[in-house]
């Protein structure tokens, strides 16, 4: 398991809410293993820009520290 900073923590509701739509259309009850390449590629493309977006988001608010 990965070890998260304060940051990616704080990020993780953000990613959850960007899948959301994403599994709403290819289907809560679909087993994984069941995905296409392309479900799986939208899904991770989605994860990978909504963490990037929260991150820079939670970085733009906070101080430099010198």
């Amino acid at each position: 398991m990965v070890d998260f900073t304060e940051e990616e923590t704080q990020a993780l509701p953000a990613v959850m809410r960007a899948l959301a739509p994403e599994m709403e259309r290819i289907g809560w009850d679909r087993p994984l293993g069941q995905l296409t390449q392309n479900d799986m590629h939208r899904l991770i493309v989605t994860t990978v820009e909504a963490f990037r977006a929260e991150m820079a988001e939670i970085a733009s608010q906070s101080e430099i520290p010198f």
